[in-house]
């Protein structure tokens, strides 16, 4: 497990533009995709641009914006997002006092060079807005279980955008609430807490987790999460290497008797 700090999560005020960077294959030697965090000052913009050998979620973790599209922009709030395939045209546009903070999720590449904007010659549609659909009774989280008063929202996956590498969801972890050791035998997992705060779970005991902080945990690796006592913790999480927990593989930890 690593555990990165998303610096503009915290207080001041926001750079015109900085990056930061959370996994990729030069911090993470291994890791099977790449974690970007964007924040842009009011007015500021990314300009247009494609990257052609990568997907890609961007989600907006704080601020608004707006989204280029063909014929308006389309509006984004926090916990709202695009999700684009390699070759598609992207763009956005800080447009509140605060200005914006952004994830970025890149699948089916691990280097750095591959997210650089690329001209948009030859690029196709601008990606689509991605929806939360509620995990149901009959969901493949829900049917594998393990977990306690925990809500969970799928954003984007194979089934809801043809993802092929990546998976990015948010988790809500009411009072009480608990996700049991478990893995994922073939892809990784990062979880970024964005309110809240709690114990990331491994075999050699708990890790503390507050707001901005995120946990990356390596396939195979056996890990899980327990909210702190009263509190309701927030989340966004996701998977790469893999486009929906049944390519991931999921399998919980037998205690013993």
């Amino acid at each position: 497990m690593i555990r990165r700090t998303v610096n503009a999560l915290g207080d001041g005020p926001r750079p015109r533009m900085d990056a930061q960077w959370l996994v990729n294959g030069d911090i993470v030697p291994g890791a099977l995709g790449m974690l970007l965090v964007q924040a842009l000052s009011k007015g500021a913009e990314l300009p247009v641009h494609t990257l052609p050998a990568a997907e890609s979620v961007t989600f907006l973790l704080s601020g608004k914006g707006e989204w280029s599209a063909p014929r308006e922009p389309w509006p984004l709030a926090p916990g709202q997002g695009v999700y684009n395939p390699s070759e598609s045209r992207r763009a956005f546009r800080a447009t509140d006092d605060e200005g914006a903070v952004m994830l970025v999720v890149y699948g089916g590449t691990t280097d750095p060079r591959d997210a650089l904007p690329c001209a948009t010659y030859g690029a196709t549609g601008c990606g689509c807005r991605i929806a939360g659909a509620a995990d149901r009774g009959d969901g493949a989280l829900r049917a594998a279980g393990g977990f306690i008063d925990m809500g969970v929202r799928w954003l984007a996956t194979t089934q809801t955008v043809g993802a092929r590498a990546l998976v990015v969801a948010t988790s809500t972890f009411t009072p009480g609430g608990s996700h049991a050791l478990h893995r994922h035998p073939r892809a990784d997992e990062f979880f970024l807490v964005l309110q809240g705060g709690g114990e990331h779970l491994t075999q050699d005991g708990p890790v503390r987790l507050n707001p901005g902080d995120m946990a990356y945990i390596p396939a195979g690796e056996w890990h899980g999460f327990r909210t702190d006592p009263g509190t309701t913790t927030r989340t966004v999480y996701g998977y790469l290497g893999a486009g929906s927990l049944e390519q991931a593989g999921y399998e919980l930890l037998e205690e013993e008797t």
